[in-house]
């Protein structure tokens, strides 16, 4: 392995530095002597695509680099002044355009000032350019997302979460570099260019991922940057509090970022019902009813970043990482069966567990000439796993059920990738890359059931993309090559009917692996009736996925519909099987096919008068999913609301969601059913508020069916402390230093799956 390790590392880290033309553009937007902040700046070529773009700083003004030999067009608007073209004919040498002036201008929609970010379509992304007022009220990189309410993309503060309707996960990126939520929590707004928002991530993202969010954000060149986010309750044991710290010398940035979350509850309890059938025709059901009971978790993460920039030419970035985190839980309940009432007994159950986890990014990007670069990026993991649980079932101290089981898990991960980009036209581009994973995992399993696994797994793909557009039609065309399989192909259509009306199609076939945690050949006891075990015969299956929505924006209104189909063949779902001594195990297994078909529509009103905006969305999953021996269908109707304000200083939100159900193999999961309330005032570089989950409700809960034909159930837990919770919010930064715009990190790799098999309910 290690020397696979060594070759795989080798040939990633070889690359040819050539360097590119650095031509610059500068200037001051000015109006009436007045310096104009917050001005939108956009370069573009004379058929419309985009190259570069941002906003004005606090004294008008702007600078853009590395742009290539060309004719241009530099578009300067903002809200309230009339816009200005200016043209830059064959651009060959860097030129500063010194002061450019622009008029007032009041723009009125019958009488509602329109003032929504400008969002320009590219071919493989939506660059969007916050406004001023946006910049001026959000407290940091977090509720300034949230403000500009992006299509698709939800926002929750309370938590510090940023998901998406589709499936998979967001990516979070800071000029390319991979950013986890803290650093996105202590990212000063005024500092954000632009976002460019990737809602049909091309093969170079990943298979998985629903979205990428990049920040593009200025930079500096001396000084440095120290922020603070602090999220904290005054009655119950919650907070998620963020330091950051940035120093800048020349060409070199040093950074590191520290997170601690910590949760504790002392109203915590669930309740089961589960049903046990056996060949006779005889069953009976079981049922827990909870007792509150303590939760408890925390968590550290540390980072160290190092990044080195010659601006134009090539970029390195370090980054070493550790994470730390630990639970427990404790859950006590009166169990009986549902026949038999009288005949109570006491249930117990703790469990601990603690995971250690630390890596090292490396990652370099050059530009070459011929406006081609190379993207090489190497991240090596550790994970560290333990855990403990004990379960009892019994009558005053004299337990009739004593399971204890312990795992210690050791993971290591090196997962290297190569990218190649070359613009083979103005208005097209081949992408390519190759990326190679290896895992080895060694887990002692410990207590009533012992046994020890070695597993060793390595993957290897490669894709070839090529995107372009001749317009109205953008489009793109990728081929994927996994292991020994044969190629699968990406697929990507866009029509733009006018400025205000977009529509586009993505198709793609992709596998998904089996997780080593589930390949196991490890028995572990859950209670008296059931196991839980590994299956080493899973096999890798296929995925096919289709998408069709539109974008569509009128005055005031924008809304964006979405309908997506998923089959899967041969997927990896569970399945509840009788063994020969009549215990119930819960294993997973290729089971025939799975499907999802999910339309979704989103409206959107506002800003009015840069106050007020309303956004809607709704949708229905309807699932078909179909195993050896069962087959099951089932439709959620979903919906999320959210309303936004500001005035002055001053900022407020309120959002509410019912049930997002997901339905897989026989297991169905609901989803959380919440609603959020926050209010935040801004006085310079500090921002204070506090936020409410769930306010207006006395219950909160949120559970799952099993329908398996030998052992369904059904079970919900609850906690109390997540109603009327109260939340304050303290955010503090500073900067100093001049900037300048940086190049971007455009892969993200990481492993967080400890590939350990858990043994609770």
């Amino acid at each position: 392995m290690i020397k696979r390790i060594l070759v795989a590392t080798s040939l990633l880290c070889m690359c040819c530095i050539l360097f590119a033309q650095n031509v610059q553009v500068k200037g001051k937007v000015v109006s009436e002597n007045e310096a104009v902040e917050f001005a939108n700046v956009v370069l573009q070529t004379k058929d419309s695509i985009f190259i570069a773009g941002g906003v004005t700083d606090s004294k008008g003004r702007f600078m853009m680099e590395n742009i290539q030999t060309g004719s241009y067009l530099l578009c300067i608007s903002g809200m309230g002044y009339t816009s200005r073209i200016i043209s830059l004919d064959h651009l060959a040498v860097s030129k500063d355009l010194g002061v450019i002036m622009i008029s007032p201008e009041s723009i009125l929609l019958k009488e509602v000032v329109v003032t929504g970010a400008s969002v320009i379509n590219a071919a493989d992304r939506k660059i969007i350019l916050p406004t001023a007022h946006q910049l001026k009220s959000a407290g940091n990189g977090l509720s300034l997302l949230q403000q500009m309410k992006l299509s698709r993309i939800q926002v929750d503060q309370m938590r510090n979460k940023v998901t998406s309707s589709g499936e998979g996960d967001v990516q979070l990126r800071i000029n390319g570099v991979n950013a986890e939520i803290q650093d996105i929590l202590v990212l000063r707004p005024e500092d954000v260019i632009r976002i460019e928002y990737h809602d049909a991530p091309g093969l170079r993202y990943g298979d998985h991922t629903a979205a990428v969010i990049d920040y593009i954000v200025r930079r500096h060149e001396t000084g440095g940057y120290v922020a603070l986010d602090a999220q904290d309750s005054p009655h119950v044991l919650f907070g998620n509090n963020n330091f950051i710290v940035k120093i800048n010398h020349k060409k070199s940035e040093f950074g590191l970022n520290y997170n601690n979350v910590y949760r504790s509850v002392d109203n915590y309890w669930r309740n089961n019902w589960e049903t046990f059938r056996y060949e006779d025709g005889s069953s009976f059901t079981r049922v827990e009813d909870g007792i509150p009971s303590r939760i408890s978790t925390y968590g550290h993460n540390i980072g160290l970043n190092y990044s080195f920039q010659d601006q134009g030419k090539w970029f390195f970035n370090s980054t070493v990482r550790w994470a730390f985190n630990k639970n427990k839980q404790n859950n006590q309940s009166s169990l009986y069966v549902l026949e038999k009432p009288e005949e109570i007994l006491m249930m117990k159950e703790h469990s601990t567990g603690r995971t250690s986890r630390p890596s090292v990014d490396l990652y370099f990007q050059c530009k070459l000439n011929n406006d081609q670069s190379l993207i090489i990026n190497a991240v090596t993991t550790y994970i560290d796993t333990q855990s403990d649980r004990s379960y009892t079932e019994g009558k005053s101290n004299e337990p009739l059920t004593d399971i204890y089981s312990t795992v210690s898990g050791n993971k290591y991960s090196f997962i290297g990738e190569g990218i190649y980009e070359r613009k083979v036209t103005k208005k097209s581009r081949l992408s390519a890359g190759v990326k190679y994973q290896q895992s080895l995992a060694d887990n002692t399993y410990g207590g009533n059931e012992s046994s020890e696994t070695k597993m060793h797994e390595t993957h290897a793909t490669a894709y070839v993309e090529y995107s372009g557009k001749m317009d109205p039609f953008n489009y793109s065309f990728g081929l994927q090559g996994y292991n020994r399989y044969s190629l699968l192909p990406r697929l990507r259509l866009g029509y733009q009917f006018s400025d205000n009306v977009f529509v586009r199609y993505r198709g793609q076939i992709s596998r998904k692996s089996p997780g080593l945690s589930d390949m196991g050949n490890v028995r572990q006891l859950i209670d008296s009736l059931q196991v839980r075990s590994g299956n080493p015969e899973l096999k890798i299956f296929t995925v096919y996925k289709n998408e069709l929505e539109a974008d569509f924006r009128k005055g005031l209104f924008s809304g964006n519909v979405h309908l997506s189909y998923q089959y899967q063949h041969r997927p990896i779902m569970e399945e509840t099987i009788r063994d020969k001594n009549n215990s119930f195990v819960r294993t997973n297994a290729n089971q025939l096919s799975w499907q999802k078909l999910n339309p979704e529509l989103e409206l959107k009103l506002g800003p009015l008068k840069d106050i007020l905006t309303f956004s809607f969305s709704t949708g229905i999953n309807y699932y078909d999913s179909r195993g050896l021996d069962y087959h099951h269908t089932y439709t959620n109707w979903y919906y999320r609301a959210e309303v936004m304000a500001s005035y002055k200083r001053w900022s407020g939100f309120f959002q509410m969601e019912n049930h997002r159900n997901n339905f897989y193999g026989e297991t169905l999961s609901y989803g959380e059913s919440f609603h959020t309330l926050g209010l935040s005032y801004r006085y310079k570089r500090l921002n204070i508020g506090m936020m409410t989950l769930n306010p207006f409700v006395d219950n909160y809960r949120m559970g799952g069916e099993m329908f398996s034909k030998v052992a369904p159930s059904k079970n919900w837990w609850y906690v109390k402390e997540s109603c009327r919770l109260f939340v304050a919010k303290v955010s503090w930064n500073i900067s100093f230093g001049r900037k300048y715009e940086t190049m971007q990190k455009r892969v993200n790799n990481e492993d967080s799956n400890a590939g350990t098999l858990k043994s609770g309910k």
